[in-house]
């Protein structure tokens, strides 16, 4: 594990770096259930308020109200019938998390060649759990945030506490600076580890529950959601199908990201979801990114990476973020099309994200230089018809993927093969340089064409023959296309004119099929011709 470094640290806080070396101590000792300096606590706190009053760009962030939830946490854990588990839970992630946001807002932020580097060098160090020595370890732990919507809330944490006896895993209740009984509500559970925010600080919620889960996996859970029976061994069985997962996510009812089923009634609930799982037995779909309004995490995955990042403060495409930095690693995520839970429908935040969207989007190309809902970031429903029209013959199918952007239609067009029983080769050709990295990890071959998309696709990857080529391309470059099938090889185009090499089979939208329009001599003689040119 890389220590930690704070490689921009300003003069002032260089001055608080020391004082957060006490509040930690202390705060680890009373995790560990030792005797703890209280006055010292008390002073370093307050040196370090003193140290960031005069830190104009801390305005602008969760930094006040992150304070006020540490002074909450202490007063808390004065008065917890259990101190240490206080401590363990919240006391010590608040602290973690105050010295990052001022950190980050403080010393990072304003400059964009820091952040830049931040990013690169520092932040998943900066976001990684504490290994804890003593306590209980489960397989899993469970997050559940609220903020007011006590009726939903009880629904969904009533629903976990009824579906999750079969695995060993922690519930943790997040209360998100409610102003309604959910905090006595959530003390009222047994055994379960209640973390408060006196003050709504957005994004930190998502940082603070990570520092404080302890389970191999982390499950995420939103208040305004019902699981149903078996819901985490189902999608536990998903994340433990490979090495490289990081999230498995079940179908929702009012999501987006193609996420979505029409919902059924609440009473009809657990036998539709029973019965979704026997006729989906195992249908896991490769998504370029997934929207979470429950999902489990690898998070030993997450340690390595860094989970939700505190700069997307509108809480809008933090999970873009989480997927685009998960695909570079060669992650994984799945959606678990055979396990169906409830969602009513972004109770909590809809009156919120509706003002906020725009600027979410805006601080995701701020900080990847690409626009999240560019090219490739979902499946069209058009592409989607018409792969029910394709019955390739072949046991072993090669992909090839032509400037496809963030990729969702190539990981759906590999999913729809896999279903059908085929072994999928994946190739991977772009001209496109925003999009360079995005599907490199989970290619068989990767080519990046310098020279335009249609010199590349006569040169590329020479000597194979493909049998299906997805392009987003557009163009007219039928002749190097027809050049590149196999014999009975298909082209599944976005706004393309190929004729005369290749002649249209169905169209959908802006989406076509197609198969190739000449002999398989002349193929071969294309292929030719088109290296040579």
């Amino acid at each position: 594990m890389d220590e930690m470094t704070f490689l921009f640290a300003e003069e002032w806080f260089q001055a608080c770096l020391p004082l957060f070396e006490i509040l930690l101590e202390e705060a680890r000792l009373a995790a560990d259930g030792e005797e703890v300096n209280e006055l010292r606590m008390e002073s370093a706190l307050n040196d370090i308020e003193k140290q960031c009053a005069h830190v104009t760009a801390l305005k602008q962030s969760q930094y006040a109200k992150q304070m006020e939830n540490v002074r909450g946490a202490i007063a808390d854990w004065k008065e917890a019938m259990d101190p240490v588990q206080m401590a363990a839970y919240t006391l010590l992630p608040f602290l973690l998390e105050l010295r990052e946001e001022i950190y980050f807002w403080g010393c990072v932020a304003p400059w964009k060649d820091r952040r830049q580097k931040y990013w690169k060098q520092e932040f998943p160090s900066h976001h990684r759990r504490e290994k804890r020595k003593k306590g209980h370890k489960p397989l899993v732990s469970v997050f559940i945030p609220a903020k007011n919507q006590l009726s939903y809330t009880k629904c969904c944490v009533e629903s976990v506490l009824r579906h999750t006896k079969e695995v060993d895993y922690e519930l943790l209740l997040l209360d998100h600076g409610s102003d309604d009984d959910t905090y006595a509500y959530f003390c009222s559970i047994p055994n379960a580890k209640v973390i408060r925010f006196r003050q709504n600080v957005r994004m930190l919620m998502f940082t603070t529950a990570f520092r404080a889960c302890r389970g191999k996996y982390l499950a995420f859970v939103s208040n305004d959601t019902i699981v149903t029976a078996q819901w985490l061994q189902h999608l536990l069985a998903c994340m433990e199908s490979e090495s490289h997962i990081l999230s498995a996510t079940p179908v929702t009812p009012f999501t987006s990201n193609c996420q979505a089923i029409l919902p059924v009634p609440l009473e009809e609930l657990d036998g539709f979801a029973a019965r979704f799982y026997r006729t989906r037995y195992k249908d896991w779909r490769q998504r370029a990114r997934m929207m979470p309004v429950i999902a489990v995490y690898d998070g030993e995955k997450l340690d390595e990476m860094g989970f939700a990042d505190r700069f997307f403060q509108t809480m809008e495409f933090w999970d873009d973020d989480v997927s685009l930095r998960a695909r570079r690693r060669g992650y994984r995520q799945f959606l678990c099309t055979d396990v169906y839970c409830h969602h009513f429908g972004s109770v909590t935040g809809r009156s919120e994200w509706q003002s906020t969207l725009q600027q979410g989007r805006e601080l995701f190309f701020e900080k990847h230089g690409v626009d999240a809902w560019g090219k490739g970031f979902c499946r069209s429903e058009d592409m989607m018809q018409l792969l029910e029209q394709i019955h390739l013959p072949m046991q072993t199918v090669r992909l090839l993927a032509v400037d496809c952007g963030f990729g969702d239609s190539f990981f759906e067009t590999a999913n729809w093969l896999r279903r059908q029983g085929k072994e999928v080769l994946l190739y991977v050709l772009t001209e496109e340089s925003a999009y360079r990295e995005e599907l490199l990890a989970f290619a068989q071959g990767s080519y990046m064409a310098f020279d335009g998309t249609e010199t590349a696709l006569g040169t590329a990857f020479a000597g194979l023959a493909f049998d299906l080529i997805l392009t987003e391309h557009g163009g007219s470059c039928g002749n190097v296309l027809a050049g590149r099938l196999s014999e009975e090889g298909l082209v599944l185009a976005w706004d393309g004119m190929l004729e005369p090499y290749l002649c249209k089979e169905a169209s959908c939208g802006a989406w076509s099929l197609w198969k190739r329009g000449v002999s398989q001599s002349d193929a071969a003689w294309l292929r030719e011709e088109n290296k040579q040119q």
